[in-house]
C-alpha cells in the first residue's frame, strides 16, 4: 500500500489531556492568541522536557480543529469538550481512528459492547501487515500504546472503565454534531454517532 498513512505513536506522551486542550482553546478564542503564539511554558508544568513533549502533542491536535470547533471547545459543557478533544485525537492519530472505526464500531453493530484484549491484539496483528512501524515498536512502547488507547477511550467516556471496557455510546448534542458535520462527516463515527 503506497499511499497509506504512516502511524504516529507519539500520543503515548499525552493521553486525552482535555483540560489542557481547553486551556489552549480559551487562550486562542478569548485572549486572541494565534496557534503560532502558543508556547510550552503556557502549560506550566514543573519539568521543561515534559512541557515540550506534551505541548507538541497538544499543538498537533489543536491544528486539526476549525474556529467553530475551538469555540465549542471553549464554551461547551464538559461532555462536549471531551468529545471535541476525542475528535482532535482521532484526527491527529490514525491508529486510534482506525481502532475506533474498525473495532469499537464493529462491535456495536454486532451488539457486543465489551472490548477484549483479543479484539485489540487481533486489530494490531492485522494492521502490522501493512504498517511496518508497528513491528518496529519496542515491547514496552507497544504496551504503552495499548494503555493510552484505552485510557483515552475512558477519559472521553466511550468506555466505562479501563478494566471492564464496556462501550458507552455518548449523547451527541445537535450543535456538536452540526459543527463536526461541517468539517468532516466521517468524524461523527469517532463519536459512535448515527451508526447504520
Amino acid at each position: 500500500m503506497e499511499n497509506r498513512v504512516k502511524y504516529r505513536f507519539s500520543f503515548t506522551a499525552a493521553s486525552l489531556m482535555y483540560a489542557d486542550l481547553v486551556h489552549f482553546a480559551k487562550l486562542m478564542v478569548v485572549d486572541g492568541y494565534s496557534l503560532e503564539e502558543l508556547k510550552p511554558e503556557l502549560l506550566s508544568r514543573n519539568r521543561e522536557k515534559t512541557n515540550k513533549r506534551e505541548f507538541a502533542e497538544l499543538f498537533l491536535r489543536l491544528k486539526t480543529l476549525t474556529e467553530k470547533e475551538l469555540l465549542l471547545l471553549t464554551n461547551g459543557n464538559v461532555e462536549v469538550q471531551k468529545l471535541i478533544c476525542l475528535v482532535a485525537f482521532a484526527r491527529a492519530y490514525r491508529f486510534f481512528r482506525d481502532f475506533v472505526e474498525e473495532v469499537v464500531q464493529e462491535k456495536i453493530l454486532l451488539f457486543d459492547f465489551k472490548i477484549s484484549d483479543l479484539d485489540y491484539y487481533s486489530f494490531v496483528n492485522k494492521k502490522a501487515i501493512d504498517h511496518e512501524e508497528l513491528n518496529q515498536l519496542a515491547p514496552s512502547t507497544r504496551g504503552k500504546v495499548k494503555q493510552v488507547i484505552f485510557k483515552v477511550l475512558h477519559q472521553a467516556g466511550l468506555i466505562d472503565n479501563i478494566k471492564d471496557r464496556n462501550i458507552v455510546i455518548p449523547i451527541v448534542d445537535l450543535q456538536l454534531s452540526e459543527t463536526i458535520l461541517e468539517t468532516n462527516p466521517r468524524d461523527l463515527k469517532i463519536l459512535l454517532y448515527n451508526l447504520p
